[in-house]
């Protein structure tokens, strides 16, 4: 196939982040935490103006997520969508009844439109569901004695990525632009794309302060070295496509020979190694990446 069926991946990625998967809320400032297990990672910011999130899991996971941040008092007041994926905006019908939903603008388009997804047709959200506060470039919210800054990166996951940081306690949650340690699902029907993923990781490195804490979309908390091992992985492996399909070979053949054995780990039930070879190797046949 030209393209990855990614309706059929986001299918196969809820599937792997059963409702079932046990939370665990950790502390990374006096005022942030991530909460973690099962879909994608939320940040969570308490204090006297009371909680905002960054993502909300899936939908399924919604009396899970009430029941990490009952230590809390009070609802959710603001949310940030880092992208329009199911596993991060899935408790937007029950927090979005209190909350004011920020998002790029692609995440409402793409949640007020619903589509095809694999073998399943997904409906358009309800009003309560969407995005508020719309916004093409940045956006902030001042809450919590914080500047929570959120920051869009066109063509990189999908089309509506934002990354969210919290300038005084230098914590960056990159959403799924960042996949610590996993090779990272790119849409490409969605507007991503991996040549532009990699420069946007780089920019993110010279922007992030060196004892930064970074939340990925997935995967544990980040260091920046961390995040600049993820970075080399994109270019090497990148590079390692791009040369072979220059020289003639095709994808199967590319894919036979799989990448350095430096990146087997990387490889998980999701992404495996061939499809991140597909995935590389669709991007830059739609990009005429041949540099």
């Amino acid at each position: 196939m030209r393209f990855l069926n990614a309706c059929s991946l986001i299918v196969a990625l809820l599937a792997a982040s059963p409702a079932t998967a046990e939370l665990s809320l950790h502390q990374l400032s006096d005022a942030v935490y991530v909460l973690q297990g099962g879909g994608g990672n939320v940040g969570v910011c308490v204090g006297d103006d009371g909680i905002l999130l960054v993502d909300d899991k899936l939908a399924s996971q919604t009396d899970a997520v009430r029941a990490a941040l009952a230590r809390f008092d009070g609802q959710p007041q603001y949310i940030f969508n880092t992208h329009f994926h199911g596993d991060h905006t899935g408790g937007n019908r029950a927090f979005g009844q209190h909350a004011t939903i920020l998002a790029h603008v692609n995440v409402r388009k793409r949640l007020a439109t619903g589509g095809e997804f694999g073998k399943r047709h997904i409906e358009p959200e309800p009003a309560v569901a969407l995005p508020d506060i719309a916004f093409e470039q940045s956006a902030s919210v001042f809450f919590n004695d914080e500047e929570i800054r959120a920051v869009h990166f066109p063509r990189a996951h999908t089309d509506g990525d934002i990354a969210v940081f919290f300038v005084n306690a230098q914590i960056a949650h990159l959403g799924d632009l960042f996949f610590n340690g996993l090779f990272p699902f790119v849409d490409l029907e969605y507007g991503g794309d991996v040549e532009t993923l990699t420069q946007h990781i780089a920019a993110l490195i010279d922007q992030l302060s060196a004892d930064a804490k970074i939340i990925p979309g997935h995967g544990p908390v980040a260091t920046l070295d961390e995040l600049k091992t993820y970075h080399r992985m994109l270019v090497e492996t990148t590079d390692s496509v791009r040369t072979r399909r220059n020289a003639g070979m095709s994808l199967d053949q590319i894919s036979a020979e799989g990448l350095d054995a430096q990146w087997a780990s990387w490889g998980w039930s999701f992404v495996p190694a061939q499809r991140w070879i597909e995935t590389v190797y669709w991007s830059l046949e739609a990009g005429g990446g041949s540099d």
